[in-house]
């Protein structure tokens, strides 16, 4: 398992690179690769697929600010790494009496 993530430096999202980057070490015990990337860019990348993203044109990052939550970034690898669907989001309920 090899994470890459593609950051915007001018941005401000250097440090979120990094924090990012400890957890999915933590979390999956993967190799992370972090690395400078396009102007308002924030991608993560698994495998060599792209996995979460700040998304959009050139044009339309200008006016988005800011890179997704860390939370929807994990919960979106997650999702991309579940074995069945549902593994990493749903909470399988009592059977009713």
């Amino acid at each position: 398992m090899k994470f890459e993530i593609f950051y915007c430096r001018p941005c401000g999202y250097a440090g979120r690179a990094d924090d990012l980057a400890t957890e999915l070490r933590e979390r999956f015990g993967a190799e992370v690769a972090v690395e400078e990337g396009k102007f308002g860019q924030f991608d993560v990348l698994l495998d060599g697929e792209v996995v979460a993203t700040k998304g959009l044109t050139f044009w339309r990052r200008m006016l988005a600010h800011g890179a997704p939550p860390q939370s929807e970034i994990l919960a979106a690898i997650e999702r991309h790494t579940a074995v069945e669907p549902g593994d990493a989001c749903e909470i399988p309920r009592p059977e009713e009496a």
